[in-house]
């Protein structure tokens, strides 16, 4: 074997690592080679890393006394001694600050489906203007959830360092297009790519609980508060992701009882980008709630999405709903758990072959750019019919998508996320202003960018709302995300990606119905039921740092109304920039309901809003006229230092 098939061996196998001086434990994945002193032009760099996790949830490989049986597993990761107790993070640093320990570091959280580099665009944004405007150094560490280690692209990489997509098309559906293995997968990992179902084979997602998922972002947090300068740590999320940073926020650390120690402590502010960050339930969990919540957490709700049936708490006895009572009636807790699928897979519209089709799509966009056919819908070696999205029954909302017509890759992922295409109508999440569909070229559909957008594709939503019942989009749409130039790119490049294969949803619904505060549970009795060890969120209402917000008049969180909740629910801003006086929310219904008026800088609670802008376009916009998110957040960040 040569030097090279020797490199890509051993990176497929993930032992192509870079020194960490802070844990030999740690494992590294740098993209590109370490830049020089003061290089020209100063470039984004990115390194994704690993980091051991306390949570050790039950049944999952790396945790005590779990044995890995599973084929999938074991061909994946080339034996049964791996451990997904991991947190992992993509660091983004500009080239000519490598060296310097930073004097900020944002700690951001996807939300759903997202991956970390749909923060790619945000972090290069943010670096530079810090740079450019304050001499300021600062890095952008972008989670990745544990599921991200079940997404196979071993295959994926050497196709990536190839620059050969059909390497990559090869991993991933090769025996559907009966290809032989490639030489350049033979030589290295010598398989294809391993899918996972949501039943049988990840059913230990349903032990990853909210709580698990707090452990591995403080796993980050910490190794952030080890290389920043004097502490000046920020967390923040986008969508979902805003939930799981209020959640962190309002974690009492200190699982044992005494003194609190809340998340909150650990960092200068709360970053919200297009997410209303969590609330309160609104009326106090029942007992039968409670014992619901504990059975969840207890082992039936591994065992029901394991086998795909109802069992009882025991995780023994089957059950239905109806018949509960009868059915446990042996066991002090009476209820049935029923079963779900251990990720998210949207009924379908997304399933894990779609987000690794996306990687491949990406690298063949940006190699062959627009006007020539997709690689999914070529036909390889010439049999008619014989195309990826024709013979790989997973990929078939794609034809659905695209209809009898021909696609470049760039038409195909610019229709995929578009925020007035059908799949945003059904995934809102997804939704991203970044061009227009364009002519045919050749027969192939194209995609138009930037400049290029037809006036069509701008139409103007009217006036903002001024009640709650009127929320809704307003204002002169926009298409301010560049896809060629930073949404293509972040989809495979280096050790992470845009898209969560595996959403690990089942295990987030264990505390379903508690909201923010877990009190009942955790609290000691007779307050609670003392459950520190399936959730310890306490410390919500005493949140005292600052918080900005961001949303798009296009997006999820149309108005500043969306942070109402959260802003009444957390305490009055302590911090040095803050006041003191000052509330969070000064007025819920002034000007009107719909833009209620917060504390702004000196209440510590801040809102932008920028009109036109899509859900995904608060975290991928180009920083120009229109963004009213960038300036915003590095002055935020500059405010709040210490």
């Amino acid at each position: 074997m040569n030097s090279f098939s020797k490199w890509l061996a051993l990176a497929s196998l993930g032992l192509v690592v870079a020194c960490d001086n802070n844990s030999p434990d740690d494992n590294n994945q740098s993209n590109g080679p370490t830049p020089g002193p003061n290089p020209e032009p100063v470039s984004l760099q990115q390194e994704t890393i690993d980091l051991p996790s306390a949570a050790r949830p039950p049944q999952t490989p790396g945790s005590d006394g779990v044995l890995v049986t599973n084929e999938k597993l074991l061909a994946q990761f080339g034996g049964s001694e791996f451990d997904l107790n991991r947190a992992r993070y993509t660091r983004y640093f500009l080239s000519n600050q490598a060296d310097n320990q930073p004097q900020a570091i944002v700690v951001l959280i996807p939300g759903f489906f997202g991956g970390a580099a749909e923060f790619r665009a945000l972090a290069e944004n943010v670096m530079r203007r810090a740079q450019a405007e304050q001499s300021l150094s600062i890095e952008v560490w972008a989670i990745d959830r544990r599921s991200n280690q079940l997404e196979d692209t071993a295959g994926l990489d050497i196709a990536e360092e190839l620059q050969d997509p059909l390497v990559g098309l090869d991993f991933l559906f090769g025996e559907q297009l009966g290809l032989p293995l490639s030489q350049p997968l033979e030589e290295s990992v010598n398989r294809r790519a391993v899918y996972y179902n949501g039943t049988s084979d990840t059913a230990f997602m349903a032990n990853w609980t909210y709580l698990v998922h707090t452990l591995d972002i403080d796993a980050v947090v910490e190794r952030a508060l080890e290389t920043v300068e004097n502490n000046n740590v920020f967390l923040g999320g986008h969508s979902a992701g805003t939930g799981y940073t209020a959640r962190y926020a309002a974690t009492d650390f200190n699982f044992s009882g005494g003194d609190p120690i809340p998340g909150f402590e650990k960092v200068r502010g709360l970053i919200l980008l297009e997410g209303g960050g969590a609330s309160n339930a609104d009326t106090a969990p029942t007992e039968a709630e409670l014992d619901l919540i504990e059975a969840r957490f207890d082992g039936a709700l591994f065992a029901a999405v394991r086998d795909q049936i109802p069992y009882c708490a025991d995780a023994i006895t089957t059950c239905s709903v109806e018949t509960a009572a009868l059915d446990c009636a042996d066991l002090a807790n009476q209820q049935c758990v029923e079963p779900t699928s251990a990720f998210s897979s949207l009924n379908g519209l997304l399933p894990p072959q779609i987000s690794a089709a996306s990687e491949v799509t990406a690298l063949d966009a940006d190699l062959n750019g627009d006007g020539v056919l997709s690689i999914l819908q070529q036909e390889i070696d010439g049999v008619p019919g014989n195309s990826a999205i024709q013979q790989v029954p997973e990929l078939a909302s794609l034809a659905v998508l695209l209809g009898s017509g021909a696609s470049s890759s760039l038409n195909l992922l610019g229709q995929f996320l578009d925020d007035d295409g059908i799949v945003a109508d059904l995934a809102g999440f997804l939704a991203t202003s970044h061009g227009f569909p364009g002519p045919e070229v050749d027969g192939v559909r194209t995609w138009l960018n930037g400049d290029e957008v037809p006036p069509e594709a701008l139409p103007d939503n009217g006036f903002p709302p001024e009640t709650l019942e009127e929320v809704g989009l307003w204002g002169q749409e926009l298409e301010p995300t560049d896809l060629p130039g930073q949404i293509v790119p972040a989809f495979y490049q280096g050790g992470t990606n845009f898209v969560d294969w595996y959403y690990p949803s089942s295990g987030l619904g264990v505390t379903s119905g508690l909201g923010l505060d877990t009190s009942a549970l955790s609290s000691p009795p007779p307050l609670g039921r003392g459950r520190t060890d399936i959730d310890n969120r306490t410390q919500g209402g005493a949140i005292d740092i600052p918080v900005i917000a961001f949303g798009g008049s296009n997006g999820l969180t149309p108005t500043p109304s969306s942070w109402l909740a959260f802003a009444q629910l957390i305490s009055m801003c302590t911090a040095p920039a803050c006041d003191g006086v000052t509330p969070r929310l000064v007025s819920a219904d002034t000007p009107n309901t719909a833009f209620p008026t917060y504390g702004e800088i000196s209440g510590g609670f801040e809102v932008h809003m920028t009109e036109g802008y899509s859900h995904v376009d608060i975290v991928t916009a180009v920083d120009d006229g229109t963004n009213n998110v960038i300036a915003p957040l590095v002055a935020f960040i500059v405010r709040h230092l210490q």
